[in-house]
Parts: structure tokens; C-alpha cells; sequence
């Protein structure tokens, strides 16, 4: 068996493995937490705008497609703009890790509200990078992930550990997500194992257009035991449509005597 841990990058996703076995990913295992209710007015929401402000549009796409198709492409909406979101903040990290490093950057139009609004955070509190996208790893538990930063704050005299976001809001699951990146037992750092690195606070710089936010985030142990459970409540019921197994095929009615 293959010792040591292990991120394997495939083209559109990755996953980790920890002495040759796969582990389960930090973010696909707060898919555990059932989505609240914030995250679910916003995609009702987002939907709604949608229809409204494109009324003419979806008239034609009934016409044209049916119904079940227009009823899928408005379902789908909210998981585009996801997806979209996700894309872009991968590339904010990656601007972000060249330009806390000093090294020159080319930024497209798209991301430079961004950009500024990360160099805004960076202009005001000045930190000092220790690790840059740092995978991290816990044996006891089979959980791995990349986190995002892990800075000295010299106004705060902390060593902080930051999570980046650039999405419209920031939702109570991202703590959990801080927490368990911050009690990962083990750290690549240039490809040699060593112990996690110790943080005195965690954050969450949520990168805004032209702005940022700067949100301190309890990740202690009480956190990590609640992204343990929705770890638990994922690997139970969630993957791989565990709890749709539950369910049997519908039976058919009894044949009733003296009919034929």
C-alpha cells in the first residue's frame, strides 16, 4: 500500500488519497448538511428573477421545447450560478496566491473588481503568507482538502487561517468547513508531510467587487464535531443515493377471488 497523502487532480474535480485509499473530500462531506433555508430562498429567488425579467423567453422555450424542458433549465439555474461562482473563485485563488507572493499578475476584466477587493484586504492588514493552498489531511478520520491560506496578521499577532470565498453571501456550513480544515492532523508542504500547522484565529475573507469582508469564524472542537456529524450524515445517507435505496418497487394489487 501506497503510503502518504495523496491529491489527485482529474480535469474537472479532484480527490485525495491517504496511504492508497480515498478519503473523503472536506466540501463534498458538508454535502451532509441539509441546505438551509437561506441557500433555499436564494435559488427561489434567482429563478423567479429569472422568469420575470425573461418572460418572453421562457414563453418561446414552452413553445418551442415543452414544458419539462423549461421547467428543467429554470431547476437547473441556481446549480449554474454555482458552478459559475466556483469557477470564478478558483480563479480569484490563483491570482490571489501570485499577488500575495509578490509576483506580477494579468488579470481579465471579469476579475479585477475582485482582485481589487482582494488587494484592498491585503493594503489593510497586511499579511504575511506562511502556506498558499495547503492540502491537509486527518488518518483518524479519512478526510482530506486543500485549504486556502494560512497568514501571520501582525495587527492581530495571530497565525490565522483564511478561507477565501467570493460568493454573493457566506452561509453558516462554510465555518464548518473552516473547522475541519483547522483540526487536520497533517500538511504537505512541498511534498513532505509534516504536522498541521497551529493557527491562533480562523477567517473568512469573503472578496467582494472592489471590497471585502474580514469575518473571524469559531472553528474550535465543539465546530469540527458538528462537520464530523454532517461528515456521518453524508456517508450514510447522502452518497450515492443511499436513503433512494430504502425504497422498494410498488406492488401490484392482490388478485381478488372470482374475478378473472
Amino acid at each position: 500500500m501506497k503510503k502518504g497523502i495523496q491529491r489527485v487532480d482529474f480535469r474537472n474535480y479532484h480527490r485525495y488519497k491517504i496511504d492508497g485509499r480515498w478519503a473523503t473530500g472536506v466540501t463534498t462531506a458538508l454535502n451532509g448538511v441539509p441546505k438551509d433555508e437561506a441557500l433555499k430562498r436564494w435559488a427561489a429567488r434567482l429563478v423567479a428573477e429569472y422568469a420575470v425579467t425573461n418572460y418572453g423567453l421562457v414563453g418561446r422555450m414552452i413553445d418551442e421545447s415543452g414544458e419539462a424542458h423549461t421547467r428543467h433549465y429554470l431547476a437547473e439555474i441556481p446549480n449554474a450560478r454555482r458552478d459559475s461562482a466556483a469557477i470564478r473563485g478558483t480563479e480569484v485563488h490563483a491570482l490571489a496566491e501570485k499577488y500575495i507572493r509578490g509576483e506580477e499578475v494579468e488579470v481579465p476584466d471579469r476579475l479585477l473588481p475582485y482582485v481589487e477587493g482582494y488587494a484592498a484586504w491585503v493594503e489593510d492588514w497586511q499579511p504575511k503568507s506562511m502556506h498558499e493552498e495547503l492540502v491537509v489531511a486527518s488518518r483518524s478520520h479519512m478526510i482530506a482538502g486543500t485549504l486556502d491560506s494560512i497568514s501571520y496578521i501582525p495587527s492581530l499577532d495571530a497565525v490565522c487561517l483564511i478561507d477565501y470565498k467570493t460568493s454573493n453571501y457566506v452561509f453558516g456550513v462554510h465555518a464548518l468547513q473552516c473547522a475541519a480544515y483547522r483540526h487536520m492532523e497533517v500538511c504537505l508542504v512541498d511534498g513532505v508531510e509534516l504536522p498541521m500547522v497551529q493557527v491562533d484565529r480562523v477567517f473568512i475573507l469573503h472578496i467582494k467587487p472592489h471590497d471585502y469582508q474580514f469575518i473571524p469564524v469559531q472553528a474550535d472542537e465543539e465546530a469540527f464535531g458538528k462537520f464530523l456529524a454532517a461528515r456521518d450524515n453524508y456517508l450514510q445517507n447522502v452518497q450515492s443515493n443511499k436513503l433512494e435505496k430504502l425504497l422498494g418497487v410498488a406492488l401490484d394489487p392482490p388478485a381478488r377471488e372470482g374475478m378473472s
